[in-house]
Parts: structure tokens; C-alpha cells; sequence
């Protein structure tokens, strides 16, 4: 194979490394997506570890997915935060586009979720809160993120939960868009009635997620997607009784069918979420210090 080449990027990075394929000596698997694997590999001459998300370029290409993958590495390598995974560098070769990517050991949140059932509402603040703390920064510079779910939220070391995969990102400079896409039981209204979507999808999402960490299930659960749908566009799912009356009140917000009713795309943004009643004990200043200490920890 030639040299792998640094995919051109149009913008320099704090984060961005300069290495070659060469460099990385690449050892066992970690997971398995649709156009490829997730390996562990290892730059000898610095001694870091690093996950290697190798994509065949055959497959993309078969499912017409180029600009998918453009697309999410435009999008990460424009966002530097502590609670969004880094993408190091892009490379290739003559079979396949490697994203050398930021480590994270501590597996994802789904799989913490499913082992415990459902989460104390303190945990699932914790949780919701680095979400929040990651959408202010892509929301900043117009990123819809548009695939939040417990899978795509993958725990450090220390049991910080950062956001991963961004194949459904978009920056969205002028206005609406109209991709469906996302996980049936995380769309929103406006996305299965293809009436154009933008950043409101997220707090939606939110909604959805906050919803099933303390339920241990999602609030418009059914097991044909259909049927998931009509009731998402149904609208007001039940609030258990074991809610707090703020955690009610929040989900209720988030979870609005009229995007300019939703909170987070109203007045104030994220900081509207912020301010919300249910994080009004939090210590947002320790999580973005990282001086919190997390719910759980491998």
C-alpha cells in the first residue's frame, strides 16, 4: 500500500498530531462498526494509546456514504472539548480511511445502563449535565449533533462520559435541513414529519435520554418502529410517579412537538438548560474542571 497520507483537513487544530501509519503499531480490536473496526494501537516512540477507527473505502463508497465521513471529520476536527472524543488525524491508504481517535476505556453508558436497569436521578444529572456542557459547544458554532443515545456515550478512565461518533453531525450555516436520520426512538417530531430540523433535535433527544436513564427505558418505546413513531408524534408520554417534580417538569420541556417551544431552542439556548430547576444543585464548575467525581468508574 502507499504511504498513508493525512486526509486534507482546510484548517489546522490545537489537538492534530502529525503521524503516519507507519508509526502506529496496531494490535487487538476493540468493536465493530458497519464499514469496519475499532482497533487499539499504540505509538511506540511516545508511549500513547490510541483508538483507530479503520473504514473501508469500498464500503463507504457501495452505500453512498463519502460525505458521511468527510462529514464527520470536518465536524470533529472544528470542535476541541474535554466531553466530545478527539479525532487526532485522518489517514489513508489505497483500502481504507483511519480516524486516529482519543482512547476511552471505560465503555458506554448503554452498557452501564442496561447492567443496572435504570439510574438514581443524581447519576443521570451527571450524565445529561456533560451532554449539556458538549451541546453549548457545538451548538456555539451551529453543529447539530442528531445522534445522541446511551451507545454514543462512552465513559474515560475516570467514568467522564464523552460524545462519540459524529457520522450524523452537521453544521447547519443557513437554516434547516431535512436528512432523516437518528435512532427511531431518540427523533424528533420535525424529523418524521420531514418538516426541516435544526438544532432543536438535540434537546429533544436529550429529553429522550434523561427519560430512559431514569425509567431504564425510553419514554416512546414500542418494538416496531412505526409504532414508535405515531407515538412520538402523539406527543406527552406519561411521567412515572418516581420522578421529582422538577426532573417532570425538565422532560416535559425538552420533550415540546413545537420546536420553538422546546427548551434549549428557546430564549437563552443551552443556558435555559442550564438554569432549569432539576440542575439547580449541580456543580457545573467541577465538571468542567473535572473535580467531580463521576457515578461510576471502571
Amino acid at each position: 500500500a502507499p504511504e498513508a497520507s493525512a486526509v486534507a483537513s482546510g484548517e489546522t487544530e490545537k489537538f492534530a498530531i502529525d503521524i503516519s501509519l507507519s508509526d502506529l503499531q496496531i494490535k487487538n480490536t476493540l468493536g465493530c462498526g458497519a464499514f469496519g473496526r475499532v482497533k487499539l494501537c499504540e505509538n511506540p516512540k511516545t508511549n500513547t494509546f490510541y483508538a483507530l477507527k479503520c473504514q473501508s473505502k469500498v464500503a463507504i463508497v457501495e452505500s453512498g456514504l463519502e460525505e458521511h465521513v468527510l462529514n464527520e471529520m470536518r465536524v470533529m476536527r472544528k470542535v476541541d472539548h474535554p466531553l466530545i472524543a478527539k479525532l487526532f488525524v485522518a489517514l489513508q491508504d489505497s483500502k481504507f480511511i483511519y480516524f486516529v481517535l482519543e482512547l476511552l476505556q471505560g465503555g458506554e453508558l448503554f452498557t452501564h445502563l442496561r447492567s443496572k436497569g435504570k439510574l438514581p436521578e443524581q447519576s443521570a444529572r451527571f450524565y445529561s449535565a456533560s451532554v449539556v456542557y458538549a451541546f453549548a459547544t457545538l451548538h456555539a458554532k451551529r453543529i447539530a449533533y442528531r445522534d445522541l443515545k446511551p451507545e454514543n456515550l462512552v465513559m474515560d478512565t475516570n467514568g467522564y462520559v464523552k460524545l462519540v461518533d459524529f457520522g450524523l453531525a452537521k453544521q447547519l450555516l443557513s437554516g434547516k435541513t431535512w436528512t432523516l436520520c437518528g435512532t427511531p426512538d431518540y427523533l424528533a417530531p420535525e424529523i418524521i414529519l420531514n418538516e426541516g430540523h435544526d438544532l432543536a433535535v438535540d434537546y429533544w433527544a436529550l429529553g429522550v435520554l434523561i427519560f430512559e436513564m431514569v425509567v431504564g427505558a425510553p419514554p416512546f418505546y414500542a418494538e416496531d418502529p412505526m409504532e414508535v413513531y405515531e407515538k412520538i408524534l402523539g406527543g406527552n408520554p406519561a411521567m412515572p410517579t418516581f420522578f421529582t417534580r422538577n426532573l417532570a417538569d425538565l422532560i416535559k420541556k425538552l420533550l415540546r412537538s413545537q420546536q420553538g417551544k422546546r427548551l434549549g431552542n428557546t430564549r437563552g439556548g443551552t443556558a435555559a438548560v442550564i438554569k432549569h430547576k432539576w440542575f439547580s444543585s449541580f456543580d457545573w464548575t467541577g465538571l468542567e474542571n473535572a473535580e467531580m467525581k463521576a457515578p461510576y468508574k471502571q
